[in-house]
């Protein structure tokens, strides 16, 4: 007996012009789709091409699927970009002790060394970079901590029914509670079972990931970490479509609006 299945919330929130294209056809196990302007279940097995002529199409179809986003892995550790502002200390060296800003091109620049090259590097690995440069012709073994004080190249955006939707700077390793909370919790019309994740994908195009938060609250599911350029939406109580799935593999399509 095939099984009903929420998949996505009816209503989206605006991307404007950052909206993440298809990555075209859907995997082979396909069961179905949706359409956010739909309130009937396309026929099972429908192609994302068919999908993507449906007359009266708001935007690009992206592949969804439900549960958890992969853990990021070191994808979800922060890296310094540019105009990140850095707080630097040198230990028992006051005097080189600085905040810094990241210039576009990835360098802050220290007195007695120069340029330094922390752009895309971890906290951790711009210490060693200081570190090394310091110590090849001014100090012996020196010792240096590393801050970002202002998050200012990595952000994520959270829309739909929040209190404060917008875009957020990441402050290290962000989850998707914490990144909610940035926009001040969810509001009362909220659908707490269907919040979406859209993440792009390496080889073009999107990933939708629908998120029961209501399980991540009670401890069910673990808290998922967010990724730089990740768009949450949070669903609206009552504006859900259904999706009916041949087989379990929870996958289809939700369409990403253009305005």
């Amino acid at each position: 007996m095939n099984k009903l299945y929420r998949l996505c919330a009816a209503t989206l929130a605006v991307f404007g012009s950052q909206a993440c294209q298809t990555t075209g056809g859907g995997p082979a196990d396909t069961a179905g789709m949706v359409a956010h302007d739909s309130t009937t279940v396309q026929s099972a097995g429908q192609t994302a091409t068919q999908a993507q002529a449906a007359p009266g199409a708001q935007g690009e179809l992206v592949p969804a699927s439900i549960g958890l986003p992969p853990d990021p892995g070191p994808r979800g550790t922060y890296r310094i970009g540019p105009h990140d502002l850095l707080q630097i200390e040198v230990f028992q060296v006051e005097e080189l002790s600085s905040q810094e800003r990241v210039s576009e091109e990835g360098f802050i620049v220290m007195s007695l060394i120069g340029a330094v090259p922390v752009g895309g590097l971890t906290p951790k690995e711009a210490e060693e970079v200081i570190a090394a440069a310091l110590g090849r012709s001014y100090l012996q073994n020196p010792q240096v901590n590393v801050f970002v004080s202002e998050y200012a190249s990595q952000d994520v955006t959270v829309t739909g029914a929040v209190n404060r939707p917008g875009v957020f700077p990441m402050k290290g390793r962000t989850t998707l509670l914490q990144a909610i909370a940035q926009a001040e919790g969810v509001d009362p019309l909220a659908n707490e079972e269907e919040i979406i994740i859209f993440r792009s994908q390496a080889r073009g195009g999107a990933q939708a990931y629908v998120v029961n938060l209501e399980k991540i609250q009670e401890g069910a599911l673990q808290d998922p970490l967010l990724v730089a350029n990740d768009r949450v939406v949070v669903a609206q109580s009552g504006g859900a479509v259904f999706f009916k799935g041949l087989t379990d593999t929870l996958r289809g399509f939700v369409r990403l609006p253009i305005y």
